[in-house]
């Protein structure tokens, strides 16, 4: 990008996702530090529910530099709308059917959001998500300055029923683009960065954590660790391949009594098939889903954080999700599965204990003595305060904005 341009002109950086930014807390962390920084932001999404589009609004509170711009609205009743759903079914059921590597199958509004992104004609474009990547890897066809980042390894993410739908080898190629040829490319964690860059033979990408803004109210209270212990995992939606089940049928070994909280959108059959999974020492509650700025207090509520997660796909292995530095955040100590990622911060600090992903008898003792001992459980959550020091948003955000100088000088 040329720096030929007039003194005082305003940068404009344009954020490319297909999700509500209250419900993507990376995308929007970094909408509002590039603001901050004094760019212009224009965001592209997709619109699923008037109701999440209004938090949106909340959340940038109308900052007069942060604009956002839906290309697809699946609230409206129009052909528009009409059409982005046939559009999409079409895509998946060709990838399902006939192995068909169309970008249709990768999210709502497939057809615009590549238009669109030229209409804004930004200084630089940050591509987020599925669909998101692959527009990218146009638009640096077309000569655009383009950057990327990679929260999750799409071609290796999913379940295969899932996996099934998506446009894989579409993918790849589109990954491929990004990390050889993009302006930068971050990710979650060093784990995936080292295997991004081992599978596509290109640089490193940065990491920038999926972590939070420091507490203005200063490190949590010390917990009184009370039985029954409360556990507590969240996520957007409470399905299978996430672990719970598997924790669930682990913790029939556990001697003492505990409570598990469960928080997202479930559906009634796996409900009930984890109702019947619960050992009877144990008693399982559901929440519903609650507003990104309340979630931080609806965390700290409970004891213990669930970081599980399964070594397939590899996507969920090298990852660290937002949910381990939320959890730290509020205070909680814990148990995370020993995948690749969660590891590495387990090699900085020691903020809970760390199951291995086959647990052995001798694991299961473990992590029952270590709930049983109120000296180690205190232990852990003063690990957690150190860790919350160390892992914020403010250390992140500026890897991020210097990046983003680099590309655009």
């Amino acid at each position: 990008m040329s720096s030929s341009m007039p003194a005082g002109t305003i940068r404009k950086i344009c954020i490319v996702t297909q999700s509500h930014l209250c419900r993507n807390p990376r995308a929007m962390k970094e909408a509002l530090a590039i603001a901050g920084a004094g760019f212009e932001v224009v965001i592209l999404n997709t619109v699923v529910s008037q109701k999440l589009s209004q938090e949106d609004s909340t959340v940038f509170n109308n900052h007069p530099r942060i604009q956002i711009k839906p290309v697809a609205d699946l609230t409206r009743r129009d052909f528009s709308s009409f059409a982005d759903r046939a559009v999409f079914k079409l895509g998946a059921l060709l990838a399902s059917g006939l192995n068909v590597q169309s970008f249709w199958a990768l999210g709502y509004g497939a057809l615009r959001y590549f238009r669109c992104c030229k209409a804004v004609k930004a200084d630089l474009y940050i591509c987020h998500q599925e669909l998101a990547t692959y527009t990218g890897s146009r638009l640096l066809k077309a000569g655009f300055n383009v950057a990327f980042d990679l929260e999750d390894w799409y071609s290796e993410d999913l379940l295969p029923a899932a996996r099934a739908k998506r446009p894989l080898r579409l993918l790849r190629s589109a990954e491929f683009s990004a990390l050889r040829y993009g302006a930068f490319c971050t990710t979650t964690s060093h784990a995936m960065a080292d295997q991004l860059c081992r599978r596509y033979e290109s640089a490193l990408p940065a990491v920038v954590y999926n972590v939070f803004p420091k507490d203005s109210g200063g490190l949590p209270e010390e917990k009184v660790f009370d039985a029954p212990l409360k556990l507590f995992w969240f996520s957007q939606t409470i399905g299978p391949g996430r672990g719970i089940e598997e924790f669930i049928r682990l913790s029939g070994n556990l001697s003492v009594g505990h409570e598990l909280h469960l928080l997202g959108n479930v559906d009634a059959g796996y409900r009930e098939r984890l109702c019947l999974l619960m050992p009877e020492q144990h008693l399982l509650f559901f929440h519903p889903l609650v507003k990104e700025k309340e979630l931080a207090a609806r965390i700290a509520d409970f004891d213990i954080g669930l970081a599980l997660e399964l070594p397939a796909p590899p996507s969920r292995n090298y990852t660290i999700t937002n949910k381990f530095f939320q959890y730290i955040e509020a205070g909680l100590p814990v148990i995370a599965t020993a995948t690749a990622g969660q590891q590495e911060i387990f090699e900085e600090f020691t903020p809970g204990f760390l199951l291995p992903l086959v647990p052995l008898p001798s694991d299961i003792r473990n992590l029952d003595s270590w709930l049983n001992d109120q000296q180690a459980l205190r232990k852990a959550q003063r690990e957690t305060q150190k860790a919350s020091l160390f892992y914020n948003w403010e250390s992140q955000a500026q890897i991020m904005l210097a990046l983003i100088q680099k590309s655009i000088v």
